[in-house]
């Protein structure tokens, strides 16, 4: 994430009650700030170009929770004063109304400090409950501030801990469920994530989800919000604008893609004319490597049974050193990775569709199996409403069917590496009291399989049959005897 210089303006500190007085708006946006870490800062000059950019539009309420940190901003201006809790704030153009969502959230009494764990997900369900009471709208978004690694989100260095992803939906039941959720987090577009918060979960889920499956500096959110205009509320943006009142879900998360892409094609374009520009640099190809999806969560059932159908195919096949040679080892990738490369390259997030293409044309698979990989394919296709990714970074990326990755292991990596199987103990359908990870219990991995059956029924039971190799214990490595 990069470091934004405070240039916020001052603004007022308001005092409102719980109870709302306010009728019901097209749209409120709850952002979700967990920075009690070295977000603080950044979060807040990102908060002020939001603010300046909707201008107070009467269509969109913003309303934030922000956790802070001691050990880094010490901000005065930006929210009134300078404070290391946790607050809650009506944002407008230049006021932030201190609120009191005491109810929700006991002993945090405005104005006063008091400590909470950002990193624990009920927090955001009491969040979203507060908002919804106290801002009633037609439709609702959650943008979700801090930092993330595709593993666990928001770290809270108060508390020391970390939110699971599967965990958001398990803490949080439906009723705290929104059309729109943003995260301005690092890697969290991936198949795994998108399926977690699916509508029909049980739990917290969302219609839309707008992600970045790289890690990068925020989107252009300033951009895409001077184009969110009520009627007679004037903007000074380019090309069309999006009235609150009629824009959906999908709409909004078009926008953010759109706006997103043009800002960062900015930077390279003004970087390139400057001379400053080398994509030899390592630097300078990391912050070139952007990329953003915009995905239909709807979608996502039918994509993980296409995918699941392709899994069963795949192990029947026994084409585990087809797919290895089609992704590559080590630092010598033949597939988009969205993780970044040299020591920092961590993780195997491979692009999903570009995996299901290569499936689809490689004449070293059978037709049973190149069939599977182009159904999966067409309902990624579906799943991805929109996309982007720099040339600079990720040569031949297609928008709106790029942009989402999925988990594949390097299958010639050492042990314990984070690319290899045994570096993926996370990685697992067991919730964190059987599998011994905090952060396991993935519903994509779970769901279309039995355990202990000996066949491979989906996409975790076929990576698991093919790289889990560890003979310690019935179980395997990430207790699940497939």
């Amino acid at each position: 994430m990069r470091m934004l210089l405070p240039t916020a303006i001052a603004t007022a500190l308001i005092t409102c009650p719980a109870a709302a007085e306010a009728a019901e708006r097209p749209w409120t946006l709850m952002i979700y700030g967990a920075a009690d870490n070295d977000a603080d800062g950044p979060i807040l000059e990102f908060l002020h170009r939001i603010r300046i950019a909707l201008d107070d539009d009467p269509g969109m309420e913003l309303v934030l929770f922000l956790d802070r940190s001691a050990g880094y901003s010490q901000d005065a201006r930006s929210l009134g004063e300078d404070f290391t809790g946790a607050r809650a704030y009506r944002l407008r153009r230049n006021s932030a109304e201190l609120l009191d969502a005491s109810d929700f959230f006991p002993g945090m009494t405005p104005g006063e400090e008091h400590e909470l764990d950002s990193a624990d997900p009920r927090n955001i369900g009491r969040f979203v409950a507060f908002c919804k009471e106290r801002f009633p709208a037609r439709r609702y978004g959650l943008l979700i501030y801090s930092h993330a690694n595709g593993v666990a989100m928001c770290p809270d260095d108060e508390s020391g801990t970390n939110m699971s992803i599967p965990g958001l939906s398990e803490a949080v039941g439906a009723e705290a469920s929104v059309d729109f959720l943003a995260l301005e987090l690092c890697n969290m577009g991936g198949m795994e994530i998108a399926y977690q918060w699916r509508p029909g979960n049980g739990g917290f889920s969302a219609e839309i989800l707008v992600a970045i499956p790289n890690a990068g500096i925020p989107l252009d959110w300033d951009r895409a919000f001077a184009r969110i205009r009520s009627k007679d509320h004037a903007t000074r943006a380019q090309g069309f604008v999006l009235d609150p009142e009629t824009m959906s879900a999908a709409d909004f998360g078009r926008l953010v893609i759109e706006e997103g892409h043009a800002g960062r094609r900015y930077w390279v374009e003004r970087a390139k004319s400057s001379g400053m520009y080398d994509i030899t640099d390592p630097a300078v190809l990391d912050h070139a490597r952007e990329a953003a999806g915009c995905y239909d969560l709807v979608a996502t059932e039918g994509a993980k049974r296409a995918i699941d159908r392709l899994a069963r195919a795949l192990a029947q096949a026994d084409a585990r050193d087809v797919l290895g040679e089609l992704l590559g080892s080590g630092d010598d990738d033949r597939m988009m990775n969205y993780a970044p490369r040299g020591k920092f390259h961590r993780r195997p997030y491979v692009d999903l569709f570009e995996l299901l293409d290569l499936v689809a044309a490689s004449a070293a698979l059978d037709d049973g199996v190149r069939s599977a990989a182009e159904a999966a394919r067409e309902a990624v296709d579906e799943l991805v409403v929109a996309s982007f990714g720099l040339e600079e970074g990720f040569e031949g990326f297609r928008p709106g069917r790029n942009g989402i990755f999925v988990v594949f292991p390097d299958g010639d990596a050492v042990v314990e590496n984070a690319r290899a199987w045994s570096g993926l103990s996370w990685y697992t359908p067991l919730g964190p009291d059987r599998a011994g990870d905090p952060f396991g219990g993935w519903s994509f991995l779970a769901d279309g399989a039995t355990a202990g059956n000996g066949q491979v029924e989906n996409w975790f039971e076929l990576l698991d049959a093919w790289f889990d190799d560890r003979t310690a214990g019935p179980e395997g490595l990430n207790g699940y005897a497939w």
